[in-house]
Formats: structure tokens, sequence, C-alpha cells
């Protein structure tokens, strides 16, 4: 489940992609079962939503109507990259960012799928002993990389690393004007990433968030998606 800029919010299943304009009609659909499970949407930018096969390493780029932009699926395993975990769309040239398990670095790939930035291995740089990312956006000229028992991640567009923010049990986050809105232990949250400073937004009960944004969070219930504006 996600949401984008436009206000259209997107559905996922094993197998496809629903996307619902801002009245919950349903406006388009993708899916390719022979490309095993899809495990990840970005829809950070609308144009341009990346649709990640983790199991088959396989990446489809769509367009705002779902359609595959790419004659072919572009395989990480051709690319000499057999363990992608993460993947996050860029502005920068309409390439995008991974996440290499393998060498436990972050890499941006151009358009042309040619690798312009990379970080190093990230163990090493940071002396963790860990580094699971679970999620990544770029927003903002920053790239915001959520790993287990860490919190947030930031580097610039460079690749550089710039800080970490210390919400390490966080559920379901979005960026949005400038505050990181999280779910954490049954309630919405607020991080402005310029004062740091904290706002509860509202509390919850036996509902699960599956989104949230600038004035809204959703949530499944009983097989169907609600909004409630904060």
């Amino acid at each position: 489940m996600g949401a984008d800029i436009q206000g259209n919010s997107y559905y996922k299943t094993s197998s496809e992609v629903i996307k619902f304009d801002d009245k919950g009609v349903e406006m388009f659909r993708f899916s390719n079962k022979l490309i095993g499970d899809l495990s990840y949407v970005d829809v950070t930018q609308p144009l341009r939503p990346l649709l990640f096969y983790k199991d088959m390493q396989k990446l489809v780029i769509t367009d705002n109507t779902l359609s595959q932009q790419n004659y072919n699926i572009i395989s990480f395993d051709e690319l000499g990259m057999y363990q992608i975990t993460c993947v996050a769309g860029s502005k920068m040239d309409n390439g995008f960012w991974v996440y290499d398990q393998e060498l436990f670095q972050i890499v941006k790939l151009d358009k042309q799928l040619q690798q312009e930035i990379s970080t190093g291995n990230l163990k090493q740089i940071l002396e963790i002993e860990s580094f699971e990312p679970i999620k990544m956006i770029e927003m903002n000229g920053f790239l915001y990389v959520q790993c287990k028992n860490i919190g947030i991640l930031v580097f610039d567009i460079y690749g550089t690393y710039y800080k970490t923010i210390p919400l390490p049990d966080i559920d379901v986050w979005n960026i949005s004007n400038n505050i990181l809105f999280y779910t954490e232990n049954g309630s919405a949250f607020g991080y402005h990433l310029t004062t740091i400073e904290i706002s509860k937004i509202l509390d919850f009960e036996n509902q699960t968030p599956i989104w949230l944004d600038k004035d809204k969070i959703w949530f499944c219930e009983n097989d169907k998606v609600i909004t409630k504006k904060y």
C-alpha cells in the first residue's frame, strides 16, 4: 500500500498492484505472474512507479497507467548484482537506488543501468556488525534508509552518510513537507527533520495502519481500506 503526491493510492497483492484515484475509484492495474511475487512498490514518483520482485531479482519500471516502460524487465542478475534487497526511485536522471546485500553497499544506477554512485561497504564505513535495510526513500535531496535495530540512516545524493535518525522500532513511515510521519506502538507521530521535534498525531486501537501522509492515515479493516484525516 502506498500513496503518491497526486493523492492516488496503490494496493499491492502478491502478484499485482492496483491504482486508485483520490476518491477510491480503480484506475489501472499491473500483473505479471511469470516473474514471481511482488515484494515492494515505490510510488514516490507517480509518473514512474517501480515494482520490485526480490525473489527473482527483477525490477519493472511502469508509467502513470502502470504500463511497463521497458521492453525488457530489468534483471539484476544480468547486471552482476545477485543479492539486491531494497530499491528506491531517484529524481536524478530517472535512475534508482539499490542495496546490494552481497557487498553491503548502496548503489545508484542511471536510466541506462550504469553505476553512478557507490557508498562502499557500509558495515566497515559505519563500523557496525549488521546492516539490513528494510526500506529506502529519496526525498528532498537525501536518501533515507530504514535499518533493523538502528533507525533511519540519511545519505546525501552522492551516497555520503550524513546522520542517523534514532527511530529503530517504527512500523509504517513516509516523508512529506520535511516531516517524517511514522507509526509506533498504536500511535502516529510526526518527526520534524529540521527541528528534530516529535509530536503525536493520533492514537488508534485494533486497527492496522498501512500508509500515512501529511494529512491522513490509511487502515486495513476486514479486507477493506479506509482513511482517516488527522
